[in-house]
């Protein structure tokens, strides 16, 4: 087993998957898609990491086109992939599904969990996760809705694709480093989500082992 996780932004990486992958010592390389444009063809899995970018901004980031051809080759050869934030958007658009500018949701949100599918059985009916993005997507033809929100789509399965719009990986200095930099949020609305990141991290490194596992399993 290999994964290849692709970064679309230096500061994205795999995270809490990283130390997933490191117990369960199964080989991982990262592809910094930003500055090579060429994608590694030799994984067993993909994992699509988050950006700053928008899917419709492929003019201005011609990679994301790479990473949609991917995601269209590893349908057909049914290999799986995880996209997360910015992956669930390209998975969405690589299906020619619209992905477009509609709520910026920044810190931890609940969701609801279908429980319809191999992928998320074993998670909670409602858990909390942590949100970073303004962009949402249009459900691909016969995917299956797997978690929703606020913000409808936010997760989904079509063949051996998964699409999560939320962060499951993020660690606690992360969010900490990410909402110190974010000149939108205001003082108080950073020390709320300091204060929930300290009451529901752990449960979502939990709830990550459980997806990982489900994904690698796929």
């Amino acid at each position: 087993m290999k994964i290849v996780a692709i970064k679309n932004a230096k500061n994205e990486p795999l995270e809490f998957i990283e130390v997933i992958l490191n117990e369960k010592n199964i080989t991982y390389e990262y592809v910094e898609i930003y500055e090579t444009n060429e994608v590694d063809k030799e994984g067993t899995h993909y994992i699509i990491l988050g950006g700053p970018m928008g899917v419709y901004e492929e003019t201005k980031y011609p990679f994301l086109r790479e990473e949609m051809s991917l995601i269209r080759e590893c349908f057909k050869q049914k290999t799986p992939v995880l996209g997360i934030c910015l992956g669930a958007q390209l998975i969405a658009g690589a299906f020619g599904e619209k992905v477009y500018p509609f709520k910026r949701e920044v810190g931890w949100y609940e969701v609801y969990n279908h429980q319809n599918d191999s992928f998320n059985i074993n998670l909670p009916t409602k858990f909390v996760v942590f949100q970073w993005h303004n962009d949402t997507f249009d459900l691909p033809d016969k995917a299956k809705l797997l978690f929703e929100g606020d913000v409808k789509n936010q997760g989904f399965r079509i063949g051996n694709l998964i699409g999560l719009q939320f962060h499951l990986e993020v660690k606690k200095e992360t969010i900490e480093k990410w909402i110190k930099m974010d000149k939108k949020l205001d003082g108080d609305s950073k020390k709320q989500i300091v204060e929930k990141t300290n009451l529901y991290i752990d449960d979502l490194h939990k709830n990550c082992k459980i997806m990982i596992e489900n994904f690698l399993n796929l």
